[in-house]
């Protein structure tokens, strides 16, 4: 079965290919580019050398004298007390406690399929990231449906779009409308049902620690594309795999719960939703490279291909471009292997992911299901993973 399995649907124009540590320049700049597990997480775990350079951290997030960046684009002691104090809503007995929400939710949504109607399996699964992130958040005092429309249209938007031409400044007009948007009927609501009475979300929590209402926004915009666009790409991605195999279909209806995660997890180490890891160095950084210490000047960008990391065969043997569940990797690596990120800025919500991406596609694969041709596949220039949408499914 796990040799039939196609690697990837689909591998970026760029070339991905090349020595574990690389130096590249372009446009005057340097580059180095890490393709190897060790060298990852070497750089990864030096949280006091090097500050978040991707997701667009020098063009979406432009601070104001005194703001608070973001959690994402946080460092040093402001990152690590701001992680500590958000760790419980992510703590394993906190996140089981979402699984009646969750299967609820997934029962109703799959019951929407029908035989003669196909619907988009990427608004159809939209509600369900949605409103599990909007219960951490604390995104509850407005309409769910309402909030799953804007939310998906504001991450259809370019929000790195720059220039001066038409198209940029229509884009750049789109993403600022679809943010006020999100902040007067989906967070302003929500930061003022908090201010009255606190309650046991982040955006309570934020407002204890004197956070303004932009920086309120900014937070809950961070945590919408971590915790909502990036599941809804995994439940995509997934779907497609298991829609396009029959033996890994069969396989995934057949296995219990452990094991249905554990395909998922394997999906998702060769299929990672963030392509690229990025960071630039704030002082000199020494790396061990495979031909020995490699000493990267400071203000340097690095970048991380997680495509290749995460099929580093040193770590996850000769059949690295197989999907394997279950495979044995060593002790300290992660079955999804760096597809959640390493070190300090390791995405907390993982497990929340995984889970709700094997509730929803069980509830959806205990029906007789067809897809009406492959969903149209872009590439996100802020993740460097899938854009998926238009995957028209049906009952059968």
């Amino acid at each position: 079965m796990t040799q039939r399995c196609p690697v990837r649907k689909l591998v970026p124009a760029e070339r991905e290919d090349g020595p574990a540590l690389e130096r590249i320049e372009r446009n005057g700049e340097t580059t180095w580019v890490i393709r190897s597990f060790e060298l990852a997480r070497q750089l990864l775990r030096q949280p006091d050398s090097t500050r978040q350079a991707g997701f667009g951290a020098d063009q979406i997030f432009q601070p104001s004298k005194g703001m608070r960046p973001p959690i994402l684009y946080l460092e040093g002691e402001q990152h690590r007390l701001q992680r500590r104090a958000s760790a419980r809503f992510f703590a394993p007995a906190v996140v089981e406690g979402y699984r009646p929400m969750m299967e609820e939710l997934a029962d109703r949504l799959v019951g929407r399929l029908r035989a003669d109607k196909p619907l988009d399996l990427s608004t159809l699964s939209m509600p369900m990231a949605v409103q599990v992130a909007a219960r951490v958040i604390g995104l509850t005092n407005s309409s769910m449906a309402g909030m799953s429309r804007r939310l998906g249209a504001f991450f259809d938007g370019d929000p790195l779009a720059t220039g001066r031409s038409p198209a940029a400044l229509f884009r750049a007009a789109q993403v600022g409308t679809r943010t006020v948007r999100f902040y007067y009927l989906d967070v302003k609501p929500a930061i003022r049902a908090r201010r009255r009475v606190r309650r046991d979300d982040l955006i309570s929590q934020l407002i204890d620690l004197g956070f303004t209402d932009l920086e309120l926004l900014t937070e809950c915009v961070t945590y919408a594309a971590a915790g909502m666009a990036t599941t809804r790409e995994l439940i995509m991605l997934a779907a497609w795999h298991l829609l396009d195999d029959t033996a890994l279909l069969a396989h995934y209806r057949a296995a219990d719960v452990q094991a249905r995660r554990s395909l998922l997890e394997e999906l998702l180490r060769v299929e990672p939703v963030v392509g690229y890891l990025r960071r630039r160095t704030g002082r000199p950084v020494t790396l061990d490279g495979p031909d020995g210490p490699v000493t990267i000047e400071a203000r340097t960008a690095i970048d991380v291909r997680l495509r290749q990391v995460n099929a580093d065969p040193d770590i996850v043997g000769d059949d690295a471009t197989t999907i394997c569940p279950g495979r044995t990797l060593p002790r300290s690596v992660p079955p999804v292997v760096m597809s959640f990120g390493d070190g300090h800025h390791r995405c907390p919500g993982g497990p929340l992911a995984i889970m709700e991406t094997e509730i929803f596609l069980s509830r959806l694969f205990t029906r007789d299901l067809v897809a009406d041709g492959p969903p149209r596949v872009r590439w996100n220039r802020v993740s460097q993973g899938y854009d998926l949408d238009r995957f028209m499914i049906r009952l059968a």
